[in-house]
């Protein structure tokens, strides 16, 4: 019988993804030739959401998927089959496989059916992507270890240095929350960043950040990331 690793696979191969594809070759070169591995593309189903609760909090949207969105899919497995060829891996211990939903929720769905030996998914590494995940519960990585019925083996980048500049800093981390939650319609204010991604040396913001937060938005909206709206006076920026 066919022991099979499960490995997501993200929109347009990110480095997260590359280094798992690496670390499944390595695993994959030293174990028996009767592991499999599974690269599943899940295509997100939309939802809105906000870093402050009670704003758009999981509401899902039901609509039907693109073919864009099933040709990018496609594009993806190619690439990362590609890949792991290319480390040796042959195409008949390869499967590919595209679900539509929340990329969580599926993954651990198909870990089930197929009954998976474990689970891989790439994360980022560095303390300022950490400190985003313990911020917000929409962490795929965090998600999948929580309620997957199998191993979960989780895929760390090399740490980078963190900005030291305030505007960058809160720009970096807007647009790594915006990248771990492509599927979601996400409203930020100036102080709600202030105060979800405040410095690590910092216990709570002040007027320096949240002017800080307010030019990374600005930075943002002007480079097309996100979108101002004036409600009733308060500036809000949207990712659609």
């Amino acid at each position: 019988m066919n022991k099979r690793i499960l490995l997501g696979i993200d929109t347009s191969i990110s480095p997260q993804t590359q280094h798992a594809l690496r670390a499944v070759s390595a695993f994959m070169e030293q174990a028996a030739p009767e592991f499999h591995v599974v690269l599943l593309s899940v295509i997100p189903v939309p939802y809105m959401t906000s870093p402050s609760l009670g704003m758009y909090v999981g509401h899902l949207l039901p609509m039907s998927i693109t073919p864009e969105q099933r040709s990018q899919a496609e594009d993806d497995l190619r690439r990362a089959r590609t890949e792991l060829q290319k480390a040796g891996i042959s195409a008949e211990q390869i499967e590919v496989l595209i679900r539509v939903g929340i990329p969580t929720d599926e993954i651990v769905k198909v870990a089930k059916e197929l009954q998976v030996t474990f689970i891989v998914v790439g994360s980022h590494g560095n303390a300022l992507r950490q400190k985003i995940r313990r911020f917000f519960a929409g962490s795929t990585s965090r998600r999948v270890l929580q309620i997957a019925p199998c191993p979960v083996m989780i895929v760390t980048t090399p740490n980078t240095p963190r900005p030291t500049d305030l505007v960058t800093w809160y720009a970096e981390a807007i647009t790594v929350y915006l990248q771990q939650h492509t599927d979601v319609l996400t409203v930020f204010t100036p102080q709600e960043v202030a105060k979800k991604f405040v410095p690590l040396n910092k216990k709570k913001p002040g007027r320096k950040e949240i002017a800080a937060a307010t030019l990374a938005l600005e930075q943002l909206t002007g480079s097309g990331v996100l979108c101002r709206h004036d409600v009733s006076g308060e500036l809000k920026y949207v990712n659609d």
